[in-house]
């Protein structure tokens, strides 16, 4: 979705805190204090412009926001589950899945008419927006199963095809289509080696036994962060390890 966020109707919010959540009385007042009477303004330098009230939006990096933002988005699900397919929503992210056989006809034609008709009606009707380029999708399967599917360019949405990817991450964490988490590892990897190798600009500034804490504790988050998710999920392959 595009700027997710800033598009919830604030009179539309309360009505479903109330109305599909049973939220009433000073938790309710609570709630509708913090989205309403907000107000903003731009400055630059010493120069402000006069301050315009906020009458949509929920603020960002506050801990509210993504609740109240599912909050706002709660209805979609059942427009998803009217299509038979299994979905998982987090804050602005929002997962459909199906399983699928390489002998049916019209593999993916449940997505994309679900999708159209979540962004077609209940997206435009809710002053939302679903934006194609950050939108993935992924097979996953065994190589030899994959190649059975007819997958074309891509997965219609919105008007625009979005082709298969090799990997996606979802929620942080990389999944590739094999699912060896291959991929998940060496992203990591990457990323604990850049912050080690970081270290070095400081160590001057150190005391031995404070370089010699950070050492260990590098060591260690490089360890744990590629392993939790394979152990979660099942053993990476012989790459992964190495």
């Amino acid at each position: 979705m595009s700027t997710a966020f800033d598009a919830v109707n604030h009179k539309t919010l309360l009505e479903r805190i109330s109305q599909d959540f049973g939220i009433h009385g000073t938790a309710f007042n609570w709630l509708r204090s913090f989205v309403s009477d907000r107000k903003q303004y731009i400055a630059v330098g010493a120069e402000q412009s006069s301050c315009v009230n906020c009458t949509s939006g929920v603020p960002q990096g506050s801990v509210l926001g993504p609740f109240l933002f599912a909050m706002y988005i709660l209805p979609v699900g059942n427009v998803i589950a009217a299509h038979s397919l299994h979905y998982h929503q987090y804050a602005g992210d929002t997962q459909l899945y199906m399983a699928i056989r390489p002998s049916d006809d019209d593999t993916f034609k449940p997505v994309s008419k679900c999708v159209e008709d979540v962004s077609s009606r209940w997206f435009l009707k809710n002053g939302l927006l679903l934006n194609p380029a950050k939108t993935e999708a992924v097979l996953f399967d065994t190589k030899v199963q994959r190649e059975k599917i007819t997958t074309l360019s891509g997965i219609d949405v919105a008007g625009a095809v979005v082709p298969f990817s090799d990997n996606v991450k979802l929620l942080g964490v990389r999944l590739d289509s094999a699912l060896t988490m291959d991929q998940h590892v060496i992203k990591v990897l990457c990323s604990c080696s850049y912050h080690t190798h970081a270290l070095r600009h400081i160590r001057p500034l150190l005391t031995l036994d404070v370089a010699k804490w950070s050492d260990t504790a590098s060591c260690l988050h490089a360890w744990t962060m590629p392993t939790h998710c394979c152990m979660a999920h099942r053993p990476t392959t012989s790459t992964g390890c190495r």
